[in-house]
């Protein structure tokens, strides 16, 4: 998924709020290869919004199936494309944590418009043995631009990051863009598509693609739900994903 998902929700500002919550998603795709690779991944997360700006923490574990030469960024499973694996393999562990702040550069109520800067870091905390992370520390930012037309609002997202390089493999930084759309026919109810497109980390491989639609609901005022599926739209994407959170608001 692209990261302008993250941030469909992170363009309300205003009172302090926590939030803290489960989320989850499952992925398979081929992603250049001959042999299926799954993903799923258990998340949990915390989020604290103050004023202009959003921050988050999420601290996953995950469960991998595929090809022995697979494994796992911060935001895609990639397989490397300069050898070819002959082993299988399934592994779990914990992933890589990552942080995510939003800040919101410019607001406008009348005229709908707002500008927000976002930055990411992942946190090698995952095992690269395992094919569940680079083992190297990855920064991106990103900006973010909404605009409000009643009950429907567009966005769009540029980004850039800079790739950590394991030892003896060279990934390229990426630069990243996402378009979207929010329907909100109700307080309580929200509905969202986005179109993300991606840089590969290798030169060699073609733009990673992607469409997502999800919908979000509050339960209760503390208590909101909300899911997701995606589609890849290119060889190196995930064929499918499909995942869903529970959150607390306090």
């Amino acid at each position: 998924m692209g990261l302008l998902f993250f941030a469909l929700t992170a363009c309300v500002f205003g009172d302090d709020k926590i939030k803290t919550g489960v989320s989850t998603d499952y992925s398979e795709g081929y992603y250049g290869a001959s042999t299926l690779t799954t993903m799923t991944s258990i998340s949990i997360f915390a989020k604290y919004i103050k004023g202009d700006t959003s921050l988050r923490i999420d601290l996953p574990y995950l469960i991998l199936s595929g090809p022995s030469n697979t494994s796992v960024s911060s935001d895609s499973t990639v397989t490397t494309p300069s050898t070819t694996a002959t082993q299988y393999r399934e592994t779990q562990g914990v992933g890589d944590i990552v942080l995510n702040g939003i800040y919101q550069l410019y607001s406008n109520a009348t005229l709908g418009f707002a500008m927000d800067l976002g930055c990411k870091l992942k946190i090698p905390t995952a095992s690269h043995r395992a094919g569940l992370g680079t083992g190297e520390l990855d920064e991106s930012t990103q900006l973010y631009v909404y605009q409000n037309l009643n009950d429907v609002t567009l966005m769009l997202e540029a980004g850039y990051k800079w790739v950590g390089n394991p030892q003896g493999i060279h990934y390229r930084n990426t630069v990243s863009a996402s378009a979207g759309i929010i329907y909100q026919p109700s307080t309580a109810a929200s509905l969202g598509a986005l179109f993300d497109i991606k840089q590969s980390v290798y030169s060699s491989m073609s733009d990673q693609m992607e469409i997502t639609l999800y919908g979000s609901y509050q339960l209760s005022p503390s208590w909101y739900a909300q899911l997701h599926t995606y589609k890849g739209l290119a060889d190196i994407s995930p064929t499918f994903g499909v995942g869903g959170t529970l959150g607390y608001q306090f």
